[in-house]
């Protein structure tokens, strides 16, 4: 396997690439390793079965109240809307 060194990273995308890798739960290495491939090497979609997937995910969501008065009492309650 091939080594690389990083220079010049400045302190903020590091740490928002440790956020990120602790979000995804991943090292820092591993996380810069995917992002550089999906970036380079992107997989490609098959658009009609992302578009059956979103349809089958919305299908068990049901409604949606998005009134002023419940977004503002989500947003209220610490949610992000």
């Amino acid at each position: 396997m091939t080594k690389i060194a990083l220079h010049g990273m400045s302190t903020r995308l590091h740490r928002a690439l440790e956020d990120a890798a602790v979000r995804n739960g991943r090292s820092v290495n591993r996380e810069i390793l995917t992002r550089l491939e999906a970036s380079v090497c992107p997989t490609p979609v098959d658009v009609e079965t992302l578009l059956r997937q979103i349809e089958r995910g919305h299908a068990t969501l049901g409604p949606v109240d998005v009134s002023p008065e419940n977004v503002r009492r989500l947003r209220e309650e610490g949610r992000r809307v």
